[in-house]
């Protein structure tokens, strides 16, 4: 089995992630994606939604679709998230059998061979990258593969400051993410 793993804040989930999904789903012929809302971030101390809220809206964001998995792995755990750790818990939980796909943003791309066990990584899984506005590539190794994805003028934190302006998110948003962060009065 083809398994890509997507970790990512997603303080809210927005179309653009459901689109790069839904592209390298298909680019690469993956079997499943993970998605997992990171639990404490390693490389920022910003103020997240509870990890159960951002796990909801990508539940709510990919709903129908049996080959996306939303996953609590990080959120559970109470230690700093590092995507090594998380790729060996997946990998112990499949089985090192299957090929794994770790799923990066150009803009994490371009910082990767800081992160904890670089290597490693690099070792047990191939790294897709998909472009970012503003990123050119990283480092480059046989097991990177850098996609020429779309680019989306779209962020969580542009999201975030339209709903501090009373301003409509439903152009950024899946219709039924935008309608739990209405009821539910988030990031007001």
């Amino acid at each position: 089995m083809r398994i890509g793993i997507y970790g990512g804040s997603f303080n809210p989930i927005h179309k653009a992630h459901v689109e790069i999904v839904k592209f390298i789903l298909k680019k690469l012929e993956l079997d499943r994606i993970i998605i997992i809302p990171v639990g404490k971030a390693s490389h920022r101390d910003d103020i997240m939604l509870s990890g159960e809220l951002r796990k909801k809206m990508c539940e709510l964001a990919f709903e129908g679709n049996e080959k996306i998995i939303i996953s609590d792995i990080e959120i559970k755990s109470k230690k700093t998230s590092y995507t090594i750790d998380t790729l060996k818990k997946i990998i112990s939980f499949y089985g090192g059998h299957h090929e794994f796909y770790e799923i990066v943003g150009e803009d994490s791309a371009y910082n990767f061979s800081k992160w904890k066990e670089y290597e490693k990584i690099l070792e047990l899984s191939k790294v897709v990258v998909f472009r970012r506005e503003g990123f050119n590539g990283g480092i480059e190794h046989k097991n990177i593969i850098y996609l020429d994805t779309p680019l989306y003028d779209i962020s969580s934190t542009m999201i975030r400051n339209r709903i501090k302006n009373s301003e409509s998110i439903s152009d950024l948003v899946p219709e039924k993410v935008a309608k739990f962060i209405e009821t539910n009065k988030l990031y007001t």
